[in-house]
């Protein structure tokens, strides 16, 4: 048995202050007037809800309910669910900054489609909609060992850029973003949509191969016909003379293409297949046809894994936010 030895009254009072200015030092992630309150480790104990913050109201699309969150506490979930945690705080921190432009931009104007799903809903968690967002209970199944690290390193990069928002001409942009352009150019918003914007446009982005790059998907000519509603029109005989690439953008994506009879846009071909990107090539074989995609996403704003190889060459958040949305400012909102 190992003897408890009391110690003095002002040696109990020093080191009981020791003690406090460490928890003090230690255990503290401030997100505006709010407090996100951890153990040494890093697990979450406690959050403290900011007096006079901004509130969104998030249709949970896999639950069916309407959710009255804290935005800086929501966008913890959004970071979580669309960025890997594994990526560079300063490529965090500007996804910080999208993310709660893009938020701020749909509680300033709902959309009418959300709105179907809930008369008061403002965004929902579908990233095909909106945005993704996941749960802490999801963030600890997918990070697993992970989590505590992962968790406050999240949090950190929304603290850290607490109420910044991206603008243009004093309004709020529109601050699209994607997981990967392919490593060489993103794509500018008129070649997508039809509409130019000013700082959507293609810039270079020069970040290494990830895990999208050269993905094949193959369909039998049937399942080919079957996706595009062309049954019909397909057989093995006129494969090869029943699609042609017509033109490509700048960034290399497909911009129009003929199918049989039919001339569409890359992005809309992409769309009926389920392809990653609308950079795409194509190979004919006696059965099938497989496609190779570059990247994953519409192409068009942040890639995010070159926000990750510019934030690793010492590229701070506003720095990246500059680059990728260029004549842009970051500033409190």
């Amino acid at each position: 048995m190992v003897a408890r030895v009391k110690l003095p009254k002002k040696q109990r009072r020093r080191k009981t202050i020791k003690l406090y200015l460490r928890v003090l030092m230690f255990s503290f992630v401030f997100l505006g007037s709010g407090i996100w309150l951890y153990e040494e480790s890093g697990k979450l104990l406690e959050y403290t809800k900011p007096v006079n913050t901004t509130t969104i109201q998030v249709y949970d699309m896999e639950r069916n309910i309407l959710m009255s969150m804290d935005l800086e506490e929501y966008l913890v979930g959004v970071l979580a669910a669309e960025m890997p945690a594994s990526f560079h705080l300063s490529a965090l921190q500007a996804q910080a900054v999208a993310a709660r432009t893009f938020a701020m931009s749909r509680i300033k104007n709902p959309s009418m489609k959300v709105q179907t799903f809930h008369p008061e809903a403002q965004i929902t968690t579908s990233p095909e909609i909106c945005q993704a967002w996941i749960s802490e209970e999801e963030q600890r199944r997918r990070w697993g060992n992970s989590y505590e690290i992962y968790r406050q390193k999240v949090a950190e990069a929304v603290q850290t850029t607490c109420g910044q928002v991206l603008t243009w001409q004093g309004e709020l942009a529109e601050a699209l973003y994607h997981a990967s352009c392919g490593g060489g150019n993103t794509e500018a918003a008129a070649n997508v949509w039809g509409n130019h914007v000013p700082y959507l446009v293609s810039v270079a982005c020069n970040h290494p191969q990830d895990k999208h790059s050269q993905e094949e998907t193959v369909f039998t000519w049937q399942e080919f016909g079957q996706k595009l509603q062309l049954e019909n029109e397909v057989s093995v005989g006129n494969f090869g003379d029943f699609i042609s690439v017509l033109s490509r953008t700048a960034a290399k994506h497909v911009e129009k293409i003929r199918v049989g009879n039919r001339i569409m846009t890359g992005g809309q071909l992409r769309s009926l297949l389920g392809l990653k990107s609308s950079q795409f090539t194509y190979q004919i074989k006696e059965d099938s046809i497989i496609f190779k995609t570059e990247g994953y996403g519409h192409g068009v704003g942040m890639c995010q894994h070159g926000a990750d190889h510019y934030a690793k060459q010492g590229y701070d958040y506003q720095q990246i936010l500059a680059y990728y949305y260029p004549g842009t400012v970051v500033e409190k909102w």
